[in-house]
């Protein structure tokens, strides 16, 4: 099994991965860091399985030039997790010059997709969405997909979880045919560093209700399920929550916002020259 996985180097992603270290055979790992990662997983057994590229969720042209060389190089991918993301300051903008919250969580994991969705089709692997329940508090405006207008940065984050499911919903009607799943999920309420970066305010919240979190080792366990257990066990383009198909959100389950997403997504990166 062939793995890319994102946001490998803490939490969850740091976790998924020490879990399907034993069944996988190579592992494909966009790091922002080579050396920060380099030092880290050497903790691991057997390194050679390790592949790094350096790419920035932030940096549209990183995500270009190291999907490029990931092409190339495993012509099958069997498996994709897009766990990497993050809450961000209201107004905070990427090099790209796009709302941070919106391209760390959605259009950066959108490129990778494009970018490697021959790939993926052609091992008929599956695509893992690491989502969240707060994408019950996101929207759908039409007038400003991009999140640049929103004011709050929890409903920024919510809105760009909302998308993570979308984006998988259309994955799968789109793609089921040719072989390919894809699978959304709620990890829980983990105890990482999620927020960091987020405001005064905000990460005052994050903080105290850290106190009733899990540790990111249970929070990766839906991932490793979705991960390992096989297809036909599973529900295609479900939203899964403690290993268990959850109900989600109104828009979540919109199949018109899922296709104006998608195609938003593509013009927008086509504009921006990917």
């Amino acid at each position: 099994m062939i793995v890319i996985l994102t946001g490998s180097t803490s939490g969850i992603g740091w976790e998924t991965l020490k879990g399907l270290y034993p069944q996988a055979d190579q592992f494909i790992l966009p790091v922002r860091n080579i050396a920060k990662a380099n030092s880290l997983f050497l903790q691991l057994p057997d390194t050679k399985k390790i592949h790094l590229f350096e790419m920035d969720l932030e940096d549209l042209a990183s995500i270009q030039k190291a999907s490029d060389k990931i092409k190339i190089a495993f012509p099958k991918i069997d498996l994709m997790i897009n766990n990497a993301g993050g809450m961000f300051p209201s107004g905070a903008k990427t090099i790209d010059g796009l709302d941070q919250t919106f391209q760390v969580n959605h259009l950066g994991h959108v490129l990778l997709i494009k970018n490697l969705l021959e790939n993926l089709i052609e091992a008929k692997g599956k695509i893992i969405q690491v989502s969240s329940m707060a994408h019950h508090i996101g929207s759908f405006n039409l007038k400003d997909l991009g999140l640049a207008k929103v004011k709050n940065a929890w409903l920024a984050y919510g809105s760009a979880k909302l998308y993570n499911i979308l984006t998988s919903n259309y994955l799968d009607n789109e793609f089921k045919e040719k072989g390919l799943s894809a699978y959304s999920l709620h990890p829980g309420a983990v105890k990482t560093n999620f927020g960091s970066t987020s405001g005064a305010f905000d990460k005052v919240m994050i903080e105290v209700s850290k106190l009733f979190f899990i540790s990111p080792k249970a929070g990766a366990q839906t991932t490793l399920f979705l991960s390992l257990t096989p297809k036909e066990q599973l529900i295609y383009g479900a939203y899964y929550d403690k290993k268990k198909p959850k109900s989600k959100s109104k828009n979540a389950s919109n199949k018109a916002y899922a296709t104006k997403l998608w195609e938003y997504s593509l013009e927008l990166l086509e504009q921006m020259g990917y």
